[in-house]
């Protein structure tokens, strides 16, 4: 299976994870996911992480995509955590480069 590196920046820090998915189309999902996780895990720093973002290079260096965090936190600032776990309509924030 291929690898994948993630790239989260969040306050100009940026840390990488690598890991195998059975596509380059499963990277973006798994970016999303990521991300949801991310703001689920310290909602109230919907501020700091309205700039942050993850990026998803394939083996080969190439950006494959990026989400941008702004695009999965909640709408609503009191909605705390609603609509964080919903069902994805579209990919929202996500730039394929190709």
């Amino acid at each position: 299976m291929p690898k994948f590196r993630f790239e989260t920046t969040v306050s100009g820090q940026t840390t990488a994870l690598e890991e195998e998915l059975a596509s380059a189309e499963m990277a973006s999902p798994r970016a999303i996911e990521m991300a949801r996780v991310a703001v689920a895990a310290d909602p109230g720093s919907g501020t700091k992480q309205s700039g942050s973002t993850i990026k998803v290079y394939d083996e080969a260096g190439y950006l494959v995509a990026t989400v941008n965090f702004s695009d999965v936190l909640p709408s609503d600032p009191d909605a705390g955590q609603h609509g964080i776990g919903d069902a994805v309509v579209e990919e929202p924030g996500v730039m394929r480069s190709g």
